[in-house]
């Protein structure tokens, strides 16, 4: 737990070894051996110049690779999206934001013969689909118009593009509302609905999407099943301190 406050700290800007050590409310013999060991494991490096410690390259490698770095959510939230797809009898997935996109982290597909699933590791854009839309609205306000500013708002099924101002003002009642219910957006004939899961050093969000139909039919119960998941495993991130 430790070496995780100190790895917070480095990525915050904390570099000397007095700040690190005030900022922990360690002794410096304490924190400089936490940091000599994490410099061994490559998480962290010492200018040997200005004596300041940096995060080391296992810290970008591990990112550039998002199924890895988020394995500890993943294993967190798997019990649960297992259950909610029972529930369901839909396909459940487990989204973040990797650049100005979405990637899904983990799918686990539904076992109904006419279903709609999508594969883990699958990018889609941000402006698009529940998922999307969820992780948009749970950014801070200047990295989102960062994002829809610099996006060409596209609708994959039909090429219409979106007028902006009304994706602001949508993703604005979604962050209100605390979930995202879409149609067709992403898959023609499809349905999804998201809930951002909290509590995690960066937004995450929890969904289930299937035929249009068989979602409209149940939308009030697996809304409730959804929140209800995304609950449970906001809890669990929480006790864990992720």
């Amino acid at each position: 737990m430790r070496a995780t406050e100190i790895l917070k700290c480095l990525g915050n800007g904390v570099e000397r070894l007095t700040d690190i050590s005030s900022k922990l409310n360690l002794n410096k013999a304490t924190t400089y051996r936490l940091l000599k060991t994490l410099e061994v494991s490559g998480f962290v490096f010492q200018d040997p110049g200005t004596q300041r410690f940096y995060l080391g390259h296992m810290i970008v490698q591990l990112a550039s690779n998002p199924t890895i770095s988020h394995q500890s959510l993943i294993i967190c939230a798997f019990d649960d999206m297992q259950y909610l797809r029972d529930l369901t009898e839909e396909s459940v997935g487990l989204q973040i934001k990797v650049g100005a996109q979405r990637m899904f982290l983990e799918v686990l597909p539904s076992n109904q013969n006419i279903r709609f699933t999508l594969e883990k590791g699958y990018v889609a854009p941000l402006h698009i689909g529940a998922g999307g839309k969820v992780l948009l609205s749970e950014l801070p306000e200047n990295e989102r118009q960062m994002i829809l500013d610099s996006t060409k708002l596209v609708i994959m099924r039909t090429n219409k593009i979106i007028d902006k101002e009304a994706l602001r003002r949508e993703v604005n009642q979604i962050k209100k509302k605390g979930y995202a219910i879409t149609f067709g957006e992403t898959i023609p004939g499809s349905g999804g609905i998201s809930i951002p899961i909290k509590n995690y050093v960066c937004p995450v969000v929890l969904g289930i999407f299937g035929p249009e139909d068989r979602i409209k039919k149940n939308l009030m119960n697996f809304l409730k099943m959804v929140k209800e998941s995304a609950e449970r495993i906001s809890g669990k991130l929480l006790e864990m301190g992720a």
